[in-house]
């Protein structure tokens, strides 16, 4: 599978901040159920990340770009995505696939003769690992790792052997904060009465037991519950991120919210901390 990259990476990310925006759980569905407004919503997100004053460095999708895992639906989404003034990346969710998802946003390795990346480029990527889409993209402070948590017979989470053994390798060679972002979470989720997502509790221990003795692991940022949600792996905090379509929400909201898609922007400074902010769309 082909890593999902896609506009101009920036010239320079300054060493001492990085500001991600994330998003998640956008299920552009072609046609569209009356009265969903989906692709409005993906609309509005895109739209309030380009007026941001400070840009993010980049922007991430968290999964469940589509919701039928329709060839038209990913180049509806495309069309959004590429709209952003930043690089964007994604990872699937339990409702997109593989094959049509690297078909319809993978163009080319940015790793290929004519990506704007080199040896001296600021941002890196790891090798892809092939038959997931799952990627490591290494800044001058932290390393973004991009984990493909999609099951083949469930709507719930799986981390196999092999998803398992290329994140030991990435970790144990890694000399800077991490970052992960995954669709489902694997921990428990305070307040939500689906609490557990991963399809297979041994599989779910197996991936918290390689990551939870590195300290370097700051956050696990996820999606899937659509709903604003915390839990953790020992002492590495996760949480999740609500839907950006307004009628795949769950939960309640404050006022402030209601009737507007939000995202969230995580800055990630240079002593290894981190910050997050929900923003509301204008």
């Amino acid at each position: 599978m082909r890593n999902l990259l896609q506009g101009n990476l920036p010239s320079t990310i300054l060493l001492d901040k990085m500001l991600i925006a994330h998003i998640t759980d956008s299920h552009i569905e072609v046609p569209e159920p009356a009265d969903a407004g989906r692709i409005a919503d993906f609309e509005r997100v895109v739209a309030d990340i380009n007026q941001l004053e400070e840009k993010p460095d980049l922007v991430i999708h968290t999964g469940d770009i589509t919701h039928c895992d329709r060839k038209d639906e990913y180049r509806l989404a495309r069309t959004m995505l590429d709209r952003l003034h930043m690089p964007w990346h994604a990872i699937p969710g339990n409702k997109d696939r593989r094959a049509n998802m690297s078909e319809m946003l993978g163009q080319s390795s940015p790793l290929s003769q004519s990506s704007p990346l080199s040896q001296s480029s600021p941002l890196s990527q790891s090798s892809p690992l092939s038959g997931f889409i799952q990627q490591m993209i290494d800044t001058p402070d932290w390393q973004l790792i991009l984990l493909d948590t999609l099951s083949d017979t469930s709507n719930k989470g799986a981390f196999c052997d092999q998803r398992r053994q290329w994140l030991e390798t990435i970790l144990a060679a890694s000399q800077k904060p991490v970052a992960l972002f995954m669709h489902h979470p694997s921990f428990e989720m305070a307040d939500n009465p689906y609490p557990f997502q991963f399809e297979d509790r041994q599989q779910a221990e197996a991936f918290e037991a390689l990551i939870a003795p590195f300290s370097r692991i700051k956050g696990i940022f996820c999606g899937h519950a659509h709903r604003n949600t915390i839990g953790a792996v020992g002492i590495i905090p996760g949480m999740t991120l609500t839907a950006m379509s307004l009628d795949r929400r769950k939960g309640a909201y404050p006022l402030v919210m209601v009737g507007k898609p939000v995202y969230q922007l995580i800055r990630f400074n240079g002593d290894g901390g981190f910050d997050c902010q929900l923003k509301v769309c204008d």
